[in-house]
Order: structure tokens, then sequence, then C-alpha cells
């Protein structure tokens, strides 16, 4: 009896979602190029997204952002508020000299479409 491949090919839903991500990570990566050597607001940057009609989440950028910050293309830093400590945390993102490289085209990453 054969063997059966433990691999599932992707559904076509599967494919939309992962290739929607890619797409998002090179918006933000992109515009995080833009700005630099300037760092942006997490909510400011998730504004521009939904502005230039992206349709994403806050968690959906939460995951962008940790993805990119995995393959060192994105730092952030979280700030809270000394007046008022009880509101959530403000992220500034910027991009690193990896995720230029990116954006520049001398590097190459299949988990990212760049526009």
């Amino acid at each position: 009896m054969p063997k059966r491949d433990a691999r599932r090919e992707p559904t076509p839903g599967q494919l939309r979602i992962a290739a929607r991500a890619r797409r998002l990570r090179g918006a933000v990566l992109s515009l995080l190029a833009e700005e630099s050597p300037n760092r942006l607001n997490a909510d400011v940057l998730l504004g521009v997204l939904e502005r230039l009609h992206y349709d994403v989440t806050a968690r959906e950028l939460a995951a962008a952002l940790a993805y990119l910050r995995s393959r060192d293309y994105v730092e952030y830093e979280e700030l809270r508020s000394r007046q008022l400590p009880g509101l959530p945390r403000l992220i500034r993102v910027g991009i690193t000299a990896r995720g230029a490289d990116l954006v520049e085209g001398t590097l190459e990453d299949p988990g990212i479409d760049l526009p």
C-alpha cells in the first residue's frame, strides 16, 4: 500500500489569506522606508494603510509587525504614557537596515510582496 504524503495542498482560502498577509507586510515595509529614519506610531500606520484602501485590522497589523520583527526587518518600542498609565501602549515602529535592503531589492523574501 503506497504511503500518502502527510503534507496537504493549501486550500484556495488559505492561499488568499497568505497572499493578503504578504501584501500587507510589503505595504508596511514600504511605508516605513518612506518615513525612515523617522518612526511611525502603530495607530498612524494603521490609519495610513486604511486610507490606502487596505482592509486591515489592528490584530492583522500586529501579526504583520511580529513577522517583520522576527525577520529583523523592523524594530519597535512600546511606550506607556506617564500621565495616563491605564491607556494602551503606544508602539513606535521603524525599518531596519535589513528591511531597507529588502525594499531596495538587494534582498529577497518570498514571505513579502512589495508594492
